[in-house]
């Protein structure tokens, strides 16, 4: 019998098995046929291809409104393109 080929999404499947609180990596790899010293070495691997892989974050764009108090102006000719403002608010 050869070795077992096992597909990134099934790998990703049981590394995110290992990663739930109170999991038992031995415990997960038995119910999948592995030994646990494979699955440590595919959580290395991610853990090092995660790195590498530049991480992005999402961005909100959000448009002020005037209160209804003030009219909202009127504009006889298209906004032109200049200086703009982003305000990063990070959480955490």
């Amino acid at each position: 019998m050869g070795r077992r080929r096992w597909t990134a999404d099934d790998r990703a499947r049981i590394l995110e098995e290992t990663l739930a609180p109170g999991a038992v990596v031995s415990a997960v790899a038995r119910r999948h046929g592995l030994t646990p010293q494979q699955l440590f070495t595919w959580r290395r691997e991610a853990r090092k291809a995660s790195e590498t892989i530049p991480a992005f974050v999402p961005a909100v764009v959000t448009q002020e409104i005037a209160p209804a108090s003030e009219p909202s102006p009127t504009r006889s000719r298209p906004l032109a393109c200049g200086p703009a403002e982003v305000v990063l608010s990070i959480l955490g």
